[in-house]
């Protein structure tokens, strides 16, 4: 299986809109700011971009930070995303 961004611990995504209810786009970014890209659109999820997890040397295994718009699942990080999270804010 080849892995992607959204397969690594260090992936934030942000949702981004008024609201829950009208999100216009999320937001990808790299806590560790290792993608080239650095931040971009997600593009529903198909963007090639996020292949570049295959030669990243800093990626690791893990379930990656999605951040609703209005910031109500913050509550459902784990210990070690609620960590990344607060220091990528």
């Amino acid at each position: 299986m080849n892995r992607t961004c959204e397969d690594c611990k260090y992936c934030v995504l942000i949702d981004n809109g008024y609201s829950n209810y009208t999100v216009e786009g999320t937001d990808f970014n790299c806590y560790k700011e290792l993608h080239p890209d650095g931040s971009f659109d997600r593009w529903y999820g198909k963007d090639k971009r996020l292949e570049y997890a295959q030669q990243c040397g800093g990626f690791e295994a893990g379930e990656c930070i999605e951040m609703d718009v209005d910031r109500e699942n913050e509550a459902d990080l784990t210990a070690e995303q609620r960590a990344i999270w607060e220091a990528y804010r």
